[in-house]
Formats: structure tokens, sequence, C-alpha cells
């Protein structure tokens, strides 16, 4: 067997696990799990690893560091709309392309009894609340979004939608297309605090 070195074994470990995640569910999620179905040792595993939260937490760190330039309201993009659905889109094809890691990140039974699980969440959360009241605050601003609800009720709104449409198509096993629907779903919402 090629011995791997440390950065290609943990992403290793980390696909191995959404695969596990996305076959049966976060329960058949195991040390064991990954050990033998990447074909190493537990004690393997443990090198890169000290547990299945940790490999949690890092699949969480991973996925909000792949989106973390769609959060950014200072992009070059001068339109509040147009960073809204970037970064609302950026989301959508990640998590289609990644149907597992919608499993983690809104799979609220994992975090119910981990500490460190709900604040990476938690922290997460927040981190995109503020990036989009903050775009739609200068979008209100500009005049280019409605002043009739306030910036951070607005970013519940798109976020909140986002959650329930991922968490129905989670629940559907991934029947749909997670950006087919969302865009359309963005269109509407768009549509009702554009000025």
């Amino acid at each position: 067997m090629v011995k791997l070195d440390t950065a290609t074994r943990r992403k290793q470990i980390m696909e191995t696990s959404l695969e596990i995640i996305k076959q049966g569910g976060i329960q058949s999620l195991t040390i064991k799990s990954i050990s033998k179905q990447i074909g190493i040792s537990e004690q393997a595993i443990y090198r890169h690893f000290d547990s299945k939260i940790e490999i949690l937490v890092s699949l969480i760190t991973y996925f909000n560091q792949k989106l973390k330039n769609s959060f950014e309201p200072n992009s070059q993009t001068n339109s509040a709309i147009s960073k809204i659905k970037n970064l609302t889109q950026a989301h959508m094809e990640y998590l289609d392309s990644h149907p597992a890691m919608a499993v983690v990140i809104f799979g609220e039974e994992i975090f119910q009894n981990d500490s460190t699980l709900a604040k990476e969440v938690s922290n997460a959360l927040n981190k995109r609340i503020k990036a989009m009241t903050k775009i739609i605050s200068k979008g209100q601003n500009s005049g280019e979004i409605k002043n009739n609800f306030s910036a951070e009720n607005i970013a519940f709104m798109f976020l909140g939608s986002l959650r329930l449409l991922a968490t129905t198509w989670r629940h559907s096993s991934f029947s749909f297309s997670l950006s087919e629907r969302g865009n359309h779903l963005l269109d509407d919402l768009v549509n009702l605090i554009q000025t």
C-alpha cells in the first residue's frame, strides 16, 4: 500500500466519511466504517483525527472555507442583488455536487449532543447572516432593495428558505436538482425585495 502524506490522508478520510454519510446517514459513520472503506487500520485513522466528532468539525470547516469567497460582501460585483444571488447559488451548487455535506450541515440531530459541533455550525451561520445582512443593508441604502423590512430579517428569509429547501432535498434522497429548484425560489425571493 502506498503511504500518503498527512494532508492527502486527511482529505481521503474526509471524502470517505462523506461517502459513508451519503450512503447510510450520519449514524453509519464510525472510525471502523472509515477504516474498512479505505483499507487501513483504525489506528491509522486516529493518527489523523482524534474522533468522529473531529472529522465532522473538519468537514464543516472545509465547507465554510470553500464558500468563504462567495460570502465576501466586498467582492467586485456592484449590485447587492447579484451578490445575494452569487452567494446563494454558490451554496446550492456546492451542495448539489456534495449531497452528503447537506446531511452534515443540516443534520440537527448530530449537533444536539455535541457542543463542539453545535458551536462550529452556530459560528458559520452567524457569519453568513452578518455577511448577507451587510449586503442587503448596502442594497437598501443604494435604493436597490426595499426598506420595508429590516436587512437582517431579509437575510433570515433568504438563508432560511435555502436551508428548508436543502432539508427537503435531503429528505427526498436528493431526488431533484437543488440548484435548479433553488434558482426558481431565489428569483421569487428577489422579486419580493427588489425595488
